[in-house]
């Protein structure tokens, strides 16, 4: 059991006040004959970034930060369950996608939209919860949380007594949040991913069509006179100027992207984010269905 938690508390952004100094001296209007300076044109507004919002914000806010260090954790007894067991039953009514029947049980096909969704239900309530990559972190103060596993490792989904792992006290999460990584000029609001996992992605056609967009606009990026091993995949002449001419094929596009050294990684808003290997490691382009790495709940950047 994990009981250390990305933290899901934000401040409000800043706010800058422009102060407006008084002159010195006396004020003199201009006497007749006399040509007074134009007034300066005032510089526009810059367009404010969102502050960032993630699932759990305002309850957890409220609550505030756990300790994660030294916290005793034992199976004293569930205070969440039903709650838990009540967002799970108004999840799978709402949002069946999420979910697919199969012989041994009900398969949570998306585990982001998941915990995203239970995490949304009890912040609603005022109940502040996270996700540790491996249970549900629930508290309503910082005297204690429970723990509750509710996906196996096989991908179904859990029920039950079971689903409650143990009680931490004090309140083991949230903890503060790493830097949020660059957003690449995307007007939307940051964001930080609670889990990612292999689904259908609905992105994946534009990265391939960026990918003929830099090939044909940018070909200085590539060896034409070598290919990939049963390929026509091109060599690759310069690494980082390839993936960012991607990038910036995806923004033209109108989504939000950047690399993040490894992927691109793409989204259109904050719910979810995508994530594409267009590299292969002998040094050239990959192309195909295999480029799609991962979805991210909600978006990695």
């Amino acid at each position: 059991m994990r009981v250390a938690s990305r933290l899901l508390l934000f401040l409000p952004a800043t706010v800058l006040a422009v102060s407006v100094w008084p002159g010195c001296g006396k004020s003199k209007s201009p006497t007749a004959g006399t040509n007074p300076s134009p007034a300066p044109t005032p510089a526009p507004t810059p367009t404010p970034i969102p502050s960032p919002s993630l699932p759990g914000m305002a309850s957890c806010t409220r609550i505030g930060l756990g300790h994660d260090g030294g916290n005793l954790c034992d199976m004293r007894g569930p205070t969440f369950q039903g709650d838990v067991e009540q967002a799970i039953a108004e999840l799978q009514r709402e949002q069946p996608a999420i979910f697919e029947d199969s012989p041994g049980g009900l398969v949570i096909v998306s585990p982001g939209r998941f915990y995203v969704g239970i995490i949304e239900k009890l912040d609603k309530k005022g109940i502040c919860a996270g996700f540790d990559s491996e249970e549900l972190q629930v508290k309503t103060s910082n005297e204690f949380n429970d723990q509750y596993a509710l996906r196996t490792s096989r991908g179904f989904l859990r029920t039950g007594a079971s689903i409650y792992r143990a009680t931490c006290l004090p309140a083991a999460f949230p903890t503060p949040l790493p830097p949020f990584p660059p957003n690449n000029g995307c007007k939307l609001a940051s964001s930080l991913e609670l889990t990612c996992t292999r689904e259908t992605s609905s992105y994946y056609g534009d990265v391939e069509r960026s990918i003929d967009d830099v090939i044909r606009t940018r070909p200085e990026l590539f060896d034409f006179g070598v290919h990939a091993v049963g390929a026509d995949w091109p060599g690759v002449r310069d690494f980082h100027a390839y993936h960012e001419a991607i990038a910036q094929s995806m923004i033209a596009k109108g989504y939000c992207s950047r690399f993040d050294g490894e992927e691109i990684v793409a989204k259109k808003e904050n719910r979810f984010s995508e994530h594409f290997d267009v590299f292969l490691g002998e040094g050239f382009v990959r192309r195909g269905e295999g480029i799609y790495r991962s979805t991210c709940w909600p978006a990695a950047f």
